[in-house]
């Protein structure tokens, strides 16, 4: 059985972009002086990579008005697949943010997915 195989899973990857948009309240400031706006594309930008979610933790903070929850999965991907820091990933309709991704022995890589949201 291959590697390939264990990844049972599928998910969307957006990566951040940054641009700097023209402006009319640029208020005299050439725009290469502006700060980037980072932001997600609207369509993905790798669909359908294999990959494998566990469930590392889970917490529950009571805040106002509501609770938060926030989940972090380690997910397992090909070491061929293009993941970076701070990508979007959707698996199964839910939107979570990788951190640093580590290559391990050049056979797979393992990033830690978070999403935080109100209940």
């Amino acid at each position: 059985m291959s590697y390939r195989n264990l990844l049972i899973h599928r998910c969307d990857v957006y990566h951040l972009t940054a641009s700097n948009e023209d402006s009319d309240s640029n208020f005299g400031i050439p725009i290469k002086d502006f700060q980037p706006e980072y932001k997600y594309p609207d369509s993905p930008d790798l669909v359908d990579v294999p990959c494998y979610f566990t469930e590392k933790n889970q917490t529950i903070v009571q805040g106002e008005p509501n609770q938060i929850i926030t989940q972090s999965f380690l997910v397992h991907f090909l070491p061929s697949a293009d993941i970076r820091v701070n990508d979007k990933v959707v698996w199964n309709g839910i939107e979570f943010k990788l951190q640093i991704p580590k290559k391990i022995r050049n056979h797979h890589i393992e990033v830690t997915a978070v999403r935080s949201e109100n209940l």
